[in-house]
């Protein structure tokens, strides 16, 4: 039992060294409280060792810390998988597009002046890190294929999350992978 821990769970306020001092004569008979300043009664052996009993995690608590982790983790796998950009063969080869938050505004921004009809062609993109001429249509394509890049990062993120809050052990948390 780490019984400094344990104080600081019953007395959140609690100053160590200052309120109380825990100490270790290392003659086996481990630590305990050697100095008690608080107002509050000093707790016994016993409520000590209650305290610690009931701080220990569960299984349940270990599985549902497990799944909020893997959630957490997946969530950034979504984020920089769709951030990593697409590819789109708009061009009639394959290139590779960027799709940083920046590019995404940009994205929405041109497809809004097209819509406006305040854009002509050719519309000056980059492709493959080079500027590259597209048409309307193509460039209409493009965001197409970069909104099929977002939502099918996002629904396989729905999707692992909904097998994650369906696990029932730290196994099949744990299987569960981008």
């Amino acid at each position: 039992m780490n019984v400094a821990e344990v104080i600081i769970h019953l007395y959140p306020q609690a100053n160590p060294l200052l309120d109380f001092i825990v100490q270790d004569d290392s003659d086996g008979n481990g630590p305990y409280i050697a100095q008690w300043n608080l107002e509050a009664a000093q707790p016994t052996e016993k409520e000590l060792l209650a305290a610690w009993k009931a701080m220990q995690p569960t299984p349940e608590s270990q599985i549902a810390n497990a799944k909020r982790s893997k959630t957490a983790e997946l969530n950034a796998a979504c984020n920089a998988a769709i951030l990593a950009g697409f590819t789109s063969n708009v061009l009639g080869v394959n290139h590779t597009y960027d799709f940083v938050y920046e590019a995404q505004t940009n994205l929405n921004t041109m497809l809004n002046a097209i819509i406006a009809d305040l854009v002509s062609e050719p519309i000056i993109w980059k492709a493959s890190k080079k500027l590259q001429p597209h048409t309307i249509d193509q460039f209409k394509t493009l965001f197409t294929d970069s909104l099929t890049h977002k939502t099918t990062n996002i629904n396989k993120y729905w999707e692992l999350k909904m097998t994650v809050e369906s696990a029932n052990s730290m196994e099949g948390v744990a299987s569960i992978s981008w």
